[in-house]
């Protein structure tokens, strides 16, 4: 009997655990791959893949993927979920059943808590035989410490490098390579213990923090270092990255790896002969010094110059082969940069826009407007009373919900209408309400954000409104207050690229994060009120290439591919090719850099990327290319098909663009160096005369005029003139019966040809500048000019015009609804 008592005790204490166990949620920490994306929300995901143009993406079983130029980086986080016990063993059930080669049938049939009480039992049963028999081999197995045993305590153990995708292997390598430098400069063996982690904090964001260990004589020795990457992978060249150690510098890492000291050595000697010859524009290159010195001290080092101890350390490295390691990366050749203080035009730029989106601190800088009509529209115009009317709507929804809650609650709290505004503006800005406030739970703050939310997207005409308006707002603020600064940049960009032109070199791969601002970094950013204070300057020339002929009279080769926002198809084409199809070679190279430096002017206006749809263009073109039948040697179809998908979309980007940003591009004046001032001019003067042909084709080709004396009344009308038309016109009231019916195509008419007259009349001052220097000329004017004459270098006019849009008549292609003139003039020349 005593016996069957312990085995009825036996089953229901199985029976109980069995329900318990089904109760049960616990949390679950998984590692989610994370997409961030350029100007969206970023991505959770289970799994992440990449190709040279594509980023590959699973979710929930769902798939998906991203233009690569899209994603500025992919990464990992730990995600936490509550998840029931009894499903994680169900799962963990299945697998062994499928492992051991059951049938799906039966495997999905077998009731998991029925092996879950089975198990349990089984376990009840043996309980303290097995702990007995689990103490005793613990026991047996446990290794003995030794006295000398060198390895570090299990609180010493390193945390989990958290891996980035793709990029993980190339972190953690110059991690690791960093971490080898740091025993060294502590006086450490090779093999003494070390470690390194990834901060939590850096993990999602783009640098990343690692902390490195080594383990010295009596205790660990700590630091930091900070990495991340800098540009965009292109695959065709290096990936860089942007290192803090010690110093700040750049670490370059080739995609063919190097291996042969002597070709490593050729190609950092090859960056600097280029630099030497861009002096005295300030270039930063590779040098083996930049490392070196931190490992070995050279005799006299103080009384040498960079480049004597350059070639110091040199000749160490090809005398010592063992401090060939120390420039090694995963086992190839890195290449080193050091920067000093430099700003990085990227950075600077970004800094310049920081402040467009950020509703919140308009919104907190002046509270009290939101609910003073009068102070709303003399802030933001008498155009923003729809908008004020609007926010007052959705104030008294959320007051109301706000209310209503508080009430269904039962709590008995005590709210002012000051607290509800704070709380609406709050989320107005897209921010968390303070969990803190006094009096009030946080579960009755959360219920209130979430009903506001929920007014929120009940009334989401009315939001975007106000977010539209602040934006504007934001935007004209900013821009006043770095016009100038803008400026100076745009314009001393322009002077590199002329004295690129002058030293005959063509860089082939200019962008923000390839640049740098050459001045007193003590006197940041006061130097950008004054263009002659600072200079644009290089870093990393690997791309670049001399235009000047080698003695057999030919050009090298220089790398292929190049940033897609900044590229061009030419970036594609050896120079045989190139020659073959776009004439000269120098004229073709060097025009890449005009293209690249319109893009990065425009960056510096508006903060904006001003060709997405022809970075986008890339994986069409590079298919197209690789069903040529000759790839290194593509014939003349396969070019003009690569040139019609890349012109077509940049010219679809500049003539949009141009037209949003016309007002900011209008009021900036640029400063026009010398030597590109004849080119500008002719340029002008073609687009002017382009003009003029559209205003004639515009007005022979109308329908609504039969006598040839109203044509000419038309061709000879000044802007004046034509609004008062236009006001006629819009009047049908006042107009012969026989005329209000065409009234509204009279309108149409008339503006488009102000529209052409205004804009033949822009040419026609922007050409005026250029009679005697200085040569200041519109933003608006310069761009169009600089994109139409690198578009009749890349673009033959053999292969006529570019797609006009579907079903365009002769009439529309004649003129466009803004002021942009690029479709235009390109079809119609």
């Amino acid at each position: 009997m005593g016996t069957m008592k312990k085995w009825i005790i036996v089953v229901v204490f199985s029976a109980l655990c069995t329900l318990l166990v089904s109760l049960v949620e616990v949390d679950v920490n998984l590692e989610r791959q994370i997409i961030y994306i350029d100007g969206a929300e970023p991505v959770l995901a289970d799994r992440v893949s990449e190709s040279d143009q594509f980023v590959f993406y699973e979710t929930d079983g769902k798939s998906g993927m991203f233009m690569k130029a899209d994603v500025t980086s992919v990464g990992s986080v730990q995600v936490t979920k509550k998840t029931a016990l009894l499903t994680i063993l169900d799962q963990t059930r299945q697998q062994i059943m499928a492992d051991l080669g059951f049938n799906t049938k039966i495997i999905r049939a077998t009731d998991p808590r029925l092996i879950v009480f089975l198990v349990i039992l089984a376990v009840a049963s043996g309980f303290l035989k097995l702990i007995l028999m689990l103490a005793a081999s613990a026991k047996k197995m446990a290794p003995q410490p030794s006295s000398d045993d060198a390895l570090p305590s299990a609180a010493d153990q390193p945390r989990k490098f958290i891996e980035e995708g793709k990029e993980s292997s190339d972190l953690r390598d110059i991690a690791m390579f960093f971490l080898e430098l740091y025993k060294l400069q502590n006086g450490l063996k090779k093999d003494a213990a070390a470690r390194f982690s990834m901060t939590p904090a850096s993990a999602t964001s783009k640098m990343k923090v690692f902390e490195l260990g080594v383990k010295g004589n009596n205790d660990w020795l700590t630091r930091r270092m900070s990495v991340g990457p800098l540009g965009e992978d292109t695959g065709s060249k290096s990936k860089c990255f942007y290192v803090i150690y010690d110093t700040h510098m750049v670490v370059k890492i080739p995609p063919v790896p190097v291996t042969d000291m002597v070709k490593y050595v050729r190609d950092i000697r090859r960056e600097v002969q280029i630099a030497a010859h861009l002096s005295p524009v300030a270039c930063i290159v590779p040098m083996v010094s930049v490392v070196l010195k931190k490992v070995k001290k050279l005799p006299y080092e103080s009384s040498l110059t960079q480049e004597q101890l350059e070639k110091q350390y040199i000749r160490l490295v090809e005398e010592k082969p063992e401090y060939q390691e120390y420039l090694k990366i995963g086992n190839r050749f890195a290449f080193f940069m050091e920067l000093t203080n430099n700003f990085f035009l990227a950075r600077v730029i970004d800094e310049l826009h920081a402040s467009k989106n950020k509703t919140g601190d308009e919104i907190r800088e002046v509270p009290d407007v939101a609910w003073d009509q009068e102070a709303f529209t003399t802030r933001y115009g008498l155009a923003s009373l729809p908008v004020f009317e609007g926010l007052q709507t959705l104030y008294r929804n959320c007051e109301a919900e706000a209310g209503r809650i508080i009430k269904a609650s039962r709590q008995g709290v005590k709210v002012h209408p000051f607290q509800i505004k704070n709380w609406f503006l709050t989320c107005i800005a897209g921010e968390k309400i303070d969990r803190n406030e006094k009096g009030i739970g946080e579960a009755l703050i959360a219920q209130i954000e979430a009903g506001f939310s929920d007014v929120f997207k009940a009334n989401q005409n009315n939001v975007d409104g106000l977010v539209q308006l602040l934006r504007a707002h934001l935007e004209t603020k900013t821009f006043m207050k770095s016009r100038q600064q803008i400026e100076n940049i745009a314009s001393n960009t322009l002077q590199l690229l002329c004295r690129l032109r002058e030293k005959r070199i063509a860089l082939r791969d200019l962008k923000p994060d390839n640049l740098f601002l050459d001045a007193d970094p003590d006197n940041y950013p006061v130097f950008l009120q004054n263009a002659a204070d600072f200079s644009i300057g290089v870093i990393d020339v690997e791309t670049a290439i001399s235009l000047i002929p080698t003695r057999d009279g030919s050009i090298s080769q220089p790398l292929l591919g190049g940033t897609p926002l900044y590229a061009t198809p030419l970036h594609l084409l050896k120079n045989r090719s190139i020659e073959s199809h776009f004439g000269p070679l120098t004229e073709a190279l060097y025009l890449e850099d005009w293209f690249a430096t319109i893009a990065i002017i425009f960056k510096a206006i508006t903060g904006r990327n001003l060709f997405p749809r022809a970075a986008r263009s890339f994986p069409g073109i590079l298919k197209i290319l690789k069903s040529s039948p000759s790839r290194s040697d593509p014939d003349r179809a396969t070019v003009k098909a690569m040139s019609q998908k890349f012109w077509s979309a940049a010219a679809t980007d500049m003539k949009t663009h141009l037209s949003s940003f016309s007002n900011v591009l209008n009021q900036l004046t640029l400063s026009v160096p010398e030597a590109m001032a004849p080119a500008i001019r002719a340029e002008l003067k073609r687009e002017n005369e382009c003009i003029q042909l559209a205003i004639r084709k515009h007005v022979a080709l109308s329908p609504l005029f039969k006598s040839e004396k109203n044509r000419e009344f038309l061709l000879a009308a000044s802007s004046d003139t034509l609004i008062k038309q236009v006001n006629r016109w819009k009047n049908p009231a006042h107009l012969p019966e026989q005329h209000r019916q065409v009234a509204p195509k009279m309108v149409a008419f008339l503006n488009n040809l102000y529209r052409l007259k205004e804009g033949g009349s822009e040419k026609r001052r922007a050409i005026s500048a250029f009679a005697d220097p200085p040569h200041h000329v519109t933003a608006y004017s310069l761009l169009e000019a600089m994109f139409q004459i690198v578009f009749q270098g890349m673009y033959k006019s053999r292969w006529k015009a570019i797609p006009k849009s579907a079903g365009e008549s002769a009439r529309q292609a004649a003129v466009k609804e803004d002021r942009s003139m690029v479709t235009t003039i390109l079809n119609g020349s």
